[in-house]
């Protein structure tokens, strides 16, 4: 009889049948007097989503900033100045794979953004808003949004980290589940202070 072992399966678990998959014909296997091919169990199951959902490719949060600071004269965002904050990326995605003739479904949603930005704080998102055009200057954003209290410059710039926390849910062989999974990048954002200059 031809099988496949299931890499999550180890120790002496691997030598159980739960954790061998039967490839055979089904004529081959009875003809040798074999049974038919082992149905896996939900431990199994479980185990092999798990690796194929951690291995899914989700996007990574491109850090979207506005007004961003490459579009005005002063080269950087400035401190007590609202900020925008979002990603470009989608919320959603949907997918499915076949591992050791097991077929698993995934939906993968976006539930929060975490934007780290640089100075010790951070800020939740649940959902987000890009910068429109013609937005009037200094106006908040009404759902993701942050104001820098103190300046980077001229040490240098804040890191700021947004992190995409996923929850996918995944079904096989009439099992289901969900496994969280978290995506981050990052960008640098130099922050300053504007000086009134009285003249006169």
């Amino acid at each position: 009889m031809f099988i496949s072992r299931i890499p999550e399966c180890e120790g002496l678990l691997r030598y159980s049948a739960e954790c061998q998959l039967a490839v055979a014909d089904p004529a081959v296997a009875e003809a040798a007097g074999q049974p038919g091919p082992v149905v896996p169990s939900e431990a199994v199951v479980r185990s092999l989503a798990r690796e194929v959902v951690l291995s899914m490719t989700l996007p990574h949060p491109e850090v979207m900033v506005g007004p961003d600071p490459s579009v005005n004269e002063w080269d950087m965002a400035v401190v007590g100045y609202p900020l925008w904050l979002w990603t470009e990326t989608p919320a959603a995605l949907q997918s499915s794979t076949t591992q050791y003739g097991i077929t698993i479904s995934m939906s993968a949603v976006r539930e929060r953004v975490v934007f780290a930005m640089g100075d010790g704080k951070s800020v939740t998102c649940s959902s987000m808003s890009p910068l429109p055009s013609g937005t009037k200057p200094g106006t908040p954003s009404p759902d993701c949004g942050y104001v820098y209290e103190g300046a980077s410059l001229p040490e240098g710039s804040y890191t700021v980290t947004a992190s995409s926390h996923w929850s996918v849910a995944w079904s096989a062989l009439g099992y289901s589940g969900t496994v969280p999974v978290v995506v981050s990048a990052s960008r640098e954002l130099p922050v300053g202070e504007l000086q009134a200059v009285i003249v006169g």
